[in-house]
């Protein structure tokens, strides 16, 4: 085109040149013609001559020139059909029907076949979805390559780019992201405690083999740190494909510990996608400490581009494993945030049952007895039936009664230097009152619960899974708090109940120190015959446990599922006795009660066996709990919608486990 521009500019200067000329010599002819002088006359001559020449070259450079354009033009066109057809750009132009009307050469080449009237869902259910969405730019994959489409909607006009590089490219970046992870074995000073010399060590060579094998078949960089704890690394690709397996080691060590007749089981923390080496290694502690708090015998993981904790495994009872040690420091700790705090007010979790209000009350004798002023918030409206026996038996105790305070009581008494402490829950979202949890300055937590996601911020955590009951935990500390604890028969007997609910009369995650924890507290004065008028239910309890058994429903074999009306309310106490009942039928190995607990919230009381680990599945939904004790509540659904909720998440379960 600057070619074409030159020579027309070369043109317009000969035309004026032409001009010029043509006028000089019709003046130099008149005035040869009127003086009759020769030399006019010559001069005349030489200029028409000049004339004709001029005239004649511009003619053959005009046509020059018409030919040097057209030759371009040609190229031009040339070059625009070769770029338009060979260029590595798909281009397709579709009509009203989203059939395609015309398309280049690489276009054809992308999808393999002539797409001539082809529709763009039969050529590409992706390219369909796409082109019905609102998106202008965006990608989708044809034949294992990954393109760039550009959508042009006025002109229905689609531009596809090879961008397989850049996202082979991007998946290489990612696939070799660093991992970090934390691997150590759960209770092993536990399990070799009593071995012999010989025994530990061929026991240990067993465990410590299948571990190495394990990182070697893996590509893990693994080295021990103690005889216990090993830290590993290796990339993002290697951590999806232990995912996909669903870290078979667990399962390994596990079944190699049985072998033996040990109880010795595995957990990791792993962390990747933080900017600093530093981050990752704190991170992937930080996630062994999650994997332990919720029972051990899993994998905790953290990748910082998700908002999601990714857990696999837990499917096993935790080993106990608490000792002496663990009560006397924490009850030490807890004596001296007492001491140096002005008051002490405590606090469960919302629809408080009998643990949080027995370990309320244990919590709040140990505050009196530092000499404290100390108090219990409690909301009266969120109690079911049998928290009501024991707080009606509460508010009769004139010795008792006034160390129970309101929500909006509590927050007018909290300073500075009051100490909140939380019982029988760790997550934040749960607690009877959350904007204590925002003035509070120190907090103290004690709970029996699995750890989940979220936890509360604390200065002492006491968070023990292998425990019956908080009361549990709470009595624990009786023996190493310097100050006697005291307490009346009514209070021993709630703590009491406590621990009988929570355990289904002794029949369920009972260890040696239940019995102990319950002996202690019938030293300090419970009385059965208390426990039971107080855990005794209404008339309408069975009635309503007779309705949610008759609606019950078998769902893949094993499950049960048991949905009231949705017009009725229930008390959690009675969707948990009836889970309860369910687990006795004959093949369920895990039962699930929906009902609705008040005006907006639906909750879902979850049992099992064991083989099936309901704490995953209520995570699921928003809750959480133990391995065959867990339950959630899900606000503003009905009961059927919760139905399929609890049904998507069993599937999605038994999918991931390869059930």
């Amino acid at each position: 085109m600057k070619k074409v521009r030159k020579w027309l500019d070369e043109y317009q200067e000969h035309l004026g040149y032409i001009t010029v000329s043509s006028l000089f010599i019709l003046v130099s002819g008149v005035y040869a013609y009127f003086q009759s002088d020769v030399i006019s006359l010559i001069i005349f001559l030489y200029f028409v001559g000049d004339a004709i020449y001029k005239i004649n070259a511009y003619y053959h450079y005009k046509l020059d020139t018409k030919k040097r354009i057209e030759a371009v033009s040609y190229r031009v066109k040339h070059a625009g059909e070769i770029v338009f057809n060979e260029l590595p750009i798909g281009v397709l132009l579709y009509d009203e029907a989203h059939e395609v009307v015309w398309f280049n050469g690489f276009a054809k080449q992308i999808f393999g076949a002539d797409l001539h009237d082809l529709p763009l869902q039969t050529m590409s259910e992706a390219l369909y979805d796409k082109v019905l969405g609102e998106s202008a730019v965006f990608e989708i994959t044809v034949k294992d390559k990954t393109y760039l489409v550009e959508h042009h909607r006025d002109e229905r006009l689609l531009y596809l780019m090879d961008n397989t590089p850049f996202t082979d490219l991007c998946k290489k970046y990612v696939n070799e992201q660093p991992v970090i992870g934390v691997l150590i074995m759960d209770n092993y000073d536990e399990v070799i405690h009593n071995l012999k010399e010989q025994e530990k060590s061929e026991f240990y060579g067993k465990i410590v083999s299948i571990i190495m094998q394990w990182a070697e078949e893996n590509n893990i960089y693994i080295r021990t740190v103690s005889s216990d704890r090993f830290v590993m690394m290796m990339s993002f690709e290697v951590l999806q494909k232990l995912r996909d397996k669903k870290f078979a080691i667990l399962d390994k060590v596990r079944e190699a510990a049985k072998e033996k007749e040990m109880l010795l089981t595995i957990s990791i923390g792993l962390a990747t996608g933080y900017e600093s080496f530093a981050e990752l290694g704190q991170r992937a502690n930080y996630m062994l400490d999650l994997a332990l708090s919720r029972g051990g015998d899993q994998v905790a993981i953290k990748i910082a581009s998700d908002d999601k904790f990714l857990f696999y495994g837990g499917k096993t009872n935790p080993v106990e494993k608490r000792n002496r040690v663990r009560a006397r420091v924490n009850a030490q700790a807890y004596e001296r945030l007492v001491r140096d705090s002005e008051r002490v007010i405590i606090m469960g979790h919302r629809y408080p049952d009998v643990d949080a209000i027995g370990a309320s009350i244990g919590l709040l004798r140990m505050s009196i007895a530092s000499k404290r002023e100390a108090y219990i918030v409690l909301k009266e409206e969120e109690l079911d039936k049998t928290a009501k026996n024991f707080v009606a038996a509460i508010m009769q105790d004139e010795k008792l009664r006034p160390y129970f305070i309101s929500s909006e009581m509590g927050l007018e008494l909290m300073t500075k230097n009051t100490l909140l402490v939380v019982a029988d829950t760790q997550d934040p979202k749960m607690v009877i009152e959350p904007l204590l949890l925002q003035r509070a300055k120190k907090i103290a937590v004690f709970d029996h619960h699995r750890r989940g996601v979220d936890v509360i911020e604390s200065v002492l955590s006491f968070a023990e899974p292998y425990a019956s009951s908080t009361v549990e935990l709470v009595v624990d500390m009786f023996d190493y708090y310097s100050q006697k604890i005291k307490m009346s028969s009514l209070e021993a007997s709630i703590m009491l109940a406590g621990i009988i609910v929570d355990t289904r009369r002794f029949s369920y995650h009972t260890g040696r120190r239940t019995y102990e924890t319950a002996a202690i507290l019938k030293q300090k004065g419970a009385e059965e015959k208390l426990v039971q008028q107080l855990l005794r239910t209404p008339l309408e309890n069975y009635y309503s446990k007779a309705h949610l058994i008759e609606r019950a429903e078998i769902f893949k074999d094993v499950f049960i599922i048991a949905p009231a009306d949705d017009e009725m309310v229930l008390e959690k106490v009675q969707i948990a006795q009836t889970a309860d009942e369910l687990l006795n039928v004959q093949n369920i190995k895990a039962s699930f009660v929906i009902s609705r607990i008040d005006d907006q919230h639906i909750g879902i009381s979850a049992r099992s066996l064991g083989d099936i680990n309901v704490q995953l599945l209520m995570e699921q939904l928003g809750g959480g709990g133990h391995l065959n004790n867990a339950a959630t509540q899900i606000k503003g659904i009905n009961t059927q919608e919760a139905v399929l909720m609890l049904k998507d998440a069993i599937e999605k379960e038994l999918e991931e486990s390869g059930d």
